[in-house]
């Protein structure tokens, strides 16, 4: 089992599933009657995963034309079922984008169009409510779909709450008012794990079929990471909404090159200048900012006491 090749006729020996396999295994040896001797004949396996996929990776602009563009062929499908099924899967891709979330995690987003009270008594507002300009997501530990047998799907990283890329025309254009989560169905007789996995499949099935250039639901999570650098959220602050550690951001989600460090430039020279700075530039445009009315001004757009 451990050495079957794969079917494109690579050697199975040094990938992701070899590890797994192996680990399995040992597992599995570690319980048995014989387990000294089972562990002797892995022994000198070396289960080390050397071979990687290539990280894919998409610009804001290519996504933002190929999401368009998509949108627009949707509308030309026959059948309203066949429209609805694209119009969706579209709509995951642009939450995808904007919350950094996996897919399963969005089947798991409970205030999509009611609002959520927390055991503090805190509401959330819908994320369909026109008066919610916070747009904040509320995320269960479980999907809304169940096993055959009405068993829960648990998501990877649990329940929280999660902010979007602060950029409303972004938001606007993505149409992220207006739900349209896909229903999905289990085959009968799936366990919980591979629940997850064929909903995540058929989310880059359909990735490759309104063809987008990237087909990794992580290519989004890696796009929202870049977005979040531009717009100034913290690493701090990206990984907690993301659901991992800083050291997991920085190394799986930081995307290199001189096309996101231009993206990343471009988005911190429309940041914000300190306080001093704002003063001293207003100071020499001539305007006084010694006035009652001036002060006003920078007291609430820095937040000073």
């Amino acid at each position: 089992m451990l050495y079957i090749p794969l079917q494109n006729g690579e050697q199975l020996v040094g990938s992701k599933t070899f590890r797994e396999r192996y680990y399995i295994l040992k597992a599995i040896a570690e319980k048995s009657p014989n387990k000294d001797h089972l562990l002797k004949q892995l022994e000198p396996i070396n289960a080390k995963q050397t071979q990687f996929k290539k990280k894919q990776r998409i610009g804001i602009d290519a996504f933002k034309d190929w999401w368009y563009s998509a949108k627009q062929e949707a509308y030309t499908v026959k059948g309203h079922q066949h429209q609805l099924t694209r119009h969706n899967w579209l709509w995951v891709t642009g939450m995808a984008v904007m919350y950094g979330l996996r897919p399963t995690e969005i089947a798991a987003a409970v205030n999509l169009t009611k609002p959520f009270v927390t055991d503090d008594g805190i509401t959330i507002k819908a994320l369909s409510d026109p008066d919610n300009q916070d747009n904040y997501l509320v995320l269960g530990d479980y999907t809304y779909f169940t096993d055959s047998e009405g068993r829960k799907v648990s998501i990877k990283t649990g329940g929280r709450i999660v902010a979007p890329i602060p950029s409303p025309e972004m938001f606007e254009f993505l149409e992220l008012k207006k739900p349209l989560l896909p229903q999905y169905t289990p085959k009968k007789g799936s366990k919980p794990k591979s629940i997850v996995t064929g909903f995540e499949t058929t989310f880059s099935q359909r990735l490759q079929f309104m063809k987008c250039p990237v087909t990794q639901k992580y290519a989004f999570r890696r796009l929202y990471n870049l977005l979040g650098e531009k717009y100034g959220l913290p690493i701090e602050l990206r990984a907690r909404l993301m659901g991992h550690s800083t050291i997991v951001n920085a190394n799986d989600y930081t995307t290199e090159g001189i096309d996101a460090t231009l993206e990343v430039l471009d988005g911190c020279s429309k940041l914000p200048i300190p306080l001093d700075v704002a003063i001293e530039r207003l100071t020499a445009l001539g305007f006084d900012v010694d006035t009652p009315e001036a002060k006003a001004f920078l007291r609430v757009i820095y937040q000073i006491d």
